[in-house]
């Protein structure tokens, strides 16, 4: 069986720039970038650049994956619409794994970078096998503190994890799992995608969805939380919105709620 690499990029927050589109296609004769996203394939070589600063620079998601059992996505967050703390209880790193979640701080945003290997190998892969928008809205429910997804991750890898130590005789490491997220009872289609994905044992989904509690959301009067402004703070934000400040409905809301 050849080699296959899938490496698609989306830009979700700004349209990519002419120059940016005239850079980023000249990466690889194969690739043809449009003004949101761009596709790379190999069935030899390698993506010539480092993907984490490609993700930084350009775009706010990546999805990866091979014919050898290999996958990851990968997530720009803007430092001022992720909650750091909260998301670094979902991190997964094991001496004896190569599954990870790791939150990488840069300059202006935080790197979600989630990598799984499936130890019994890959199988055959077609471009189409796999579509980053199926993940888009995982990023906005990230961004929204709905770590459902990420904490599904998690116990599989940690199951993974146990699975190895327990077949080399290695000393049993104890984990401590992440805070159980709340209405995993119904599986909405992101989840589903991620469940696939990963390769999420059905017992563990099982297993979650019956820890979970299901909570309505309450309802919010945005009309008195908006009169509790100052006046001069209304006129920084109308401001930001005059100037087409990229997604700042979701930081005036996390203003609103604190």
């Amino acid at each position: 069986m050849s080699e296959f690499q899938l490496y698609q990029f989306k830009s979700i927050d700004r349209p990519l720039t002419a120059t940016e589109r005239k850079e980023i296609g000249s990466w690889s004769s194969r690739t043809n970038p449009t003004a949101t996203s761009a596709t790379f394939i190999y069935a030899y070589g390698d993506f010539p650049k480092d993907a984490e600063k490609v993700v930084e620079k350009y775009f706010d998601a990546m999805l990866y994956a091979t014919n050898w059992g290999t996958k990851r996505l990968m997530f720009r967050l803007p430092k001022n619409l992720v909650d750091a703390e909260e998301l670094s209880a979902y991190t997964f790193e094991m001496e004896y794994s190569e599954d990870s979640i790791s939150l990488q701080e840069c300059k202006s945003c935080y790197l979600l970078d989630i990598n799984f290997h499936n130890e019994d190998g890959g199988t055959w892969l077609d471009e189409d096998d796999f579509d980053l928008d199926d993940f888009s809205s995982l990023r906005e429910d990230i961004l929204q503190g709905d770590y459902r997804a990420l904490y599904l991750i998690w116990l599989q890898f940690a199951h993974n994890a146990t699975a190895y130590q327990e077949e080399e005789d290695e000393e049993d490491t104890r984990l401590e799992p992440p805070p159980t997220p709340v209405n995993l009872s119904k599986l909405t289609a992101t989840l589903k995608a991620v469940i696939d994905f990963f390769e999420i044992d059905q017992d563990i989904v099982t297993a979650a969805k019956k820890a979970s509690k299901k909570i309505e959301p309450p309802a919010l009067d945005y009309r008195k939380l908006i009169s509790e402004l100052s006046e001069s703070e209304c006129k920084e934000w109308l401001l930001r919105l005059a100037n087409g400040e990229p997604r700042l409905e979701l930081e005036f809301k996390k203003r609103l709620l604190k």
